[in-house]
């Protein structure tokens, strides 16, 4: 599966930003040992540091002991090699229940970003209303929620906005025309498939026009099989906008 599910009330743990980048990590990982009550993974520390953004592979040590203090991941004891050497660390990961509230993470955004961009981008996931396809919560709710200060998550912003994961958009006041009153964030997604000739010159519309019939966009037909990078297609929301590959 491309996406993972995570529950809303993983900002009420308290995380830091390195607590809550590993233990999302882990936690989109599948299970390697389903006999556990809970879900057991097997990977490398180093494999940790790079899709987490970290330099050092004694901080993913460090930040592991911390989340096992809180419960959240509990480190197994690790086998031994026909040389001698021990294996490749084992965890068993406590997930929250996603019953009542939980949000979606696209998988690929793990190795892309470092800590402190992870932790905002899983707030506006978080956030994002799939309904109205919009999020408008403002820079001290994110201080609120996040911990971390106003430059910080202003510049952070600006940062998945370059990396092209979230798009931003000001509203105007009701009142005051020239008074910008509103941040509101809109998530873009990655899709991999072909796209028709067809499909193409309408999407070419769409992005100069901004107006299509619901009839034109249902034309345009993704086949998801395994192609090249060079084929992955931008999309945001429901509605297909641009066409290019993604930087990463």
């Amino acid at each position: 599966m491309r996406n993972i599910k995570l529950s809303n009330k993983i900002f009420d743990l308290g995380l830091s930003a390195k607590e809550l980048s590993i233990y999302a990590y882990l936690c989109s990982l599948p299970s390697d040992y389903p006999m556990f009550d809970g879900t057991a993974v097997k990977v490398k520390q180093t494999t940790i540091a790079q899709k987490c953004g970290l330099k050092a592979v004694q901080t993913v040590s460090k930040v592991i002991s911390s989340l096992a203090t809180k419960g959240l991941v509990m480190p197994i004891k690790r086998s031994l090699k026909a040389n001698g050497y021990k294996g490749t660390y084992i965890y068993e990961i406590k997930k929250l229940p996603t019953n009542d509230s939980f949000f979606f993470v696209d998988r690929s955004v793990f190795g892309q970003l470092v800590p402190r961009q992870m932790m905002i981008y899983l707030f506006i996931c978080k956030s994002f209303s799939m309904q109205l396809k919009d999020c408008w919560n403002s820079y001290n709710d994110i201080c609120r929620q996040t911990g971390m200060k106003r430059e910080t998550i202003i510049n952070t912003i600006s940062e998945l906005e370059s990396l092209k994961l979230i798009r931003r958009s000001k509203r105007k006041s009701k009142e005051n025309r020239r008074v910008y009153v509103d941040n509101h964030y809109i998530l873009i997604f990655y899709v991999k498939g072909k796209i028709r000739k067809k499909g193409k010159k309408i999407a070419r519309l769409h992005s100069q026009y901004n107006r299509t019939c619901g009839s034109l966009i249902k034309s345009i037909k993704f086949t998801f099989n395994n192609i090249t990078k060079k084929m992955i297609c931008q999309v945001s929301g429901k509605t297909f906008f641009k066409r290019g590959s993604p930087q990463i």
